[in-house]
């Protein structure tokens, strides 16, 4: 979001041509005027309205495994994999594929659900469904980071709000966060208000979202740390164990002050906290300073994020941390999972059949 004041004045013409392109290109699109291709498998996108972190991840893995446990559907994450080197090519990501080539977020994704569903990177994410249709024989699509890649038709729309700052101050990207204007939440088809427990006035935004789509389905959601993991021993650590802990943490993701709050709330004694640009790695000079603050501090434990865990595990972390990092390991857990549930199985091809 920009702040100086110069700069504003300066970019102010090209946020009007923005805004004027995003509506046009929406209106294009819901006109009929542009093209959406149709997968021969249901697709269930999962977006946000803003930039930044609002939980698809961990959604979509817990969307995915709930697939799998009630419907016995393979599916198929489809992913730009974003940041990695050549985000043209389409691959089939494994557990093992470098996050340079696959991306951090994909491979994450993999690692969580392995063999009970596929995971397909790739800008053209038609192709990539094709290819996930073919080779890996699945039933359903999950659209990752889907609600602006309206080239692909989707059976359900699913936009996710972050209860914490749910539109910044309304206005769109570079004055405030926002990809496209609010009112586009019209398309969705079900909202989850996510982080709801950090929320400051969830009935008022829940309110909102129902005058601006009186059609959408909405729920709470929140990310729960179920354990941690120690890289250097191999071994897992139950929460409980890690609670009145003295730790510091640092975290490459979009929103880090939601990983801050949520150790904090499991219980763990969080000295400080540091953050780094989504989807980097932090320097070695940076993480040897991490180090240093971590044995001044006489800390118990470095902490970081599974997300991170997946590019740290490449690089030669353990000579630095030794067995003071630990990972730490959460899930989404859904209010009202049951009517989520009922909803999928209704809706899963009624549009595509109508």
């Amino acid at each position: 979001m920009l702040k100086n004041p110069f700069l504003k004045i300066i970019l102010f013409p090209f946020y009007l041509i923005y805004l004027f392109l995003i509506n046009f290109r929406n209106f294009l699109y819901t006109s009929g005027f542009f093209r959406i291709k149709k997968l021969n498998k249901p697709v269930i996108s999962i977006g946000n309205l803003t930039a930044g972190g609002t939980g698809k991840t961990p959604f979509a893995i817990y969307l995915a495994e709930k697939l799998v446990q009630e419907f016995g559907l393979k599916p198929c994450i489809l992913s730009r994999g974003y940041k990695r080197k050549n985000e043209s090519e389409t691959v089939s990501v494994e557990e093992d594929c470098p996050y340079l080539k696959c991306g951090d977020e994909p491979v994450l994704i993999k690692k969580r659900l392995k063999d009970e569903a596929c995971v397909i990177v790739g800008k053209n994410r038609y192709k990539g469904g094709l290819l996930g249709e073919r080779e890996c024989k699945c039933d359903v699509h999950i659209l990752d980071d889907g609600f602006q890649h309206r080239k692909l038709y989707r059976d359900i729309d699913i936009c996710l709000l972050d209860c914490t700052n749910p539109f910044g101050n309304g206005k769109l990207l570079p004055y405030g966060i926002l990809r496209e204007p609010v009112f586009e939440i019209k398309r969705a088809d079900i909202v989850i208000l996510t982080r709801s427990k950090y929320g400051k006035n969830v009935p008022l935004l829940k309110k909102t979202v129902s005058e601006l789509n009186p059609h959408a389905v909405i729920f709470e959601a929140n990310l729960e740390i179920s354990h941690f993991y120690q890289p250097a021993k191999n071994r897992v650590i139950a929460l409980e164990d890690m609670q009145d802990k003295t730790v510091i943490s640092f975290s490459a993701i979009g929103n880090p002050l939601s990983f801050k709050a949520d150790l904090i709330t499991a219980g763990l004694n969080v000295l400080k906290s540091f953050s780094f640009p989504d989807h980097t790695v932090p320097s070695p000079h940076k993480l040897e300073t991490l180090n240093s603050i971590a044995f001044e501090e006489q800390v118990d434990f470095i902490v970081a994020t599974e997300k991170d865990w997946i590019k740290l595990r490449e690089e030669k972390v353990l000579e630095i941390f030794g067995e003071k990092l630990t990972i730490c390991i959460s899930s989404m857990f859904l209010s009202g999972e049951k009517d989520l549930l009922k909803f999928l199985e209704v809706n899963i091809n009624d549009k595509r059949n109508n």
